[in-house]
């Protein structure tokens, strides 16, 4: 039987993960001193709410080359494959954690995918990846498969201020398009791993309608999600202008709180939409 492996960066709704029988190695979180694991020490809003009392903001970690291997071991001695799958590569070193775990547990057939993506887009593709299994695709297929999906992730990102990216040292991209106006609602991108600038809204009313408009213009859509982080009536309030607007309808679209690799960064009140080309 293959199983699939995932960090917690995919941010699957908890019930996702136990119907598809997903294993997930929690990414780590450092607040100070204190290094807490994601989804296991510390819940999402906790976190939120550390985030904003903390003077520093926390560190982000991949789950340690020692935690893949636990499970990849437990998994493997069981008589399992396994199909890992991380976050972008070029946004963690998870994907390079997990290839120096499988490499440590001998005779195991471990495949292991970089999504090229994070959040809900990475929890996409896990999800195709599991239906892929279920179809009954061989270990190689179903990677095979993930990796052809890669292109298709699209991923909008609002950020209802700029203090977090400011304070985590990641604003120098963003500086050519925001110049020295802080007050904008900056909508941001990722595709490829890449962390790209689309446009400032001067309004925070404005954002939702134009992130619905901007997804949309990416083409029909097979997965859609709308994200947050600590305001979750934004989130359904996204979802319900996707569904007039047509893209899937209400009950199909995923509403899902970002976790704190991704938070970290875009800080409280953010949102985004989430979605799977067809």
């Amino acid at each position: 039987m293959i199983k699939i492996v995932v960090d917690s960066t995919a941010d699957l709704p908890a019930q996702l993960y136990k119907e598809n029988d997903i294993t997930v190695v929690p990414v780590l979180a450092q607040f100070g001193s204190e290094t807490l694991r994601d989804g296991v020490d510390i819940t999402r809003d906790q976190f939120y709410a550390r985030l904003i009392e903390s003077a520093e903001p926390p560190k982000t970690a991949a789950p340690s080359v020692g935690m893949f291997e636990e499970t990849f071991r437990k998994l493997a001695a069981e008589g399992h494959e396994i199909l890992s799958i991380s976050i972008a590569s070029g946004l963690s070193g998870t994907y390079n954690a997990t290839r120096q775990a499988a490499q440590l547990v001998e005779g195991a057939r471990i495949i292991c995918v970089d999504s090229q993506t994070v959040t809900m887009p990475f929890g996409f593709l896990v999800l195709k990846a599991a239906q892929a299994i279920r179809a009954g695709k061989s270990l190689q297929q179903a990677a095979a498969f993930v990796e052809a999906l890669r292109p298709k992730p699209v991923l909008f990102v609002a950020l209802e201020t700029l203090r977090y990216l400011e304070k985590g040292g990641r604003i120098g991209r963003m500086r050519a398009l925001l110049g020295t106006m802080l007050s904008v609602k900056p909508i941001m991108e990722v595709r490829a791993a890449e962390v790209l600038p689309v446009e400032q809204v001067r309004t925070w009313k404005r954002v939702p309608p134009r992130m619905v408009e901007l997804i949309q213009a990416r083409g029909a859509l097979d997965q859609l999600a709308a994200l947050y982080t600590t305001t979750r009536d934004t989130a359904e309030q996204l979802a319900e202008l996707c569904a007039t607007a047509g893209l899937l309808p209400r009950d199909q679209i995923y509403v899902v709180q970002a976790g704190g690799v991704l938070g970290t960064h875009v800080g409280p009140g953010a949102m985004g939409l989430a979605g799977l080309l067809k």
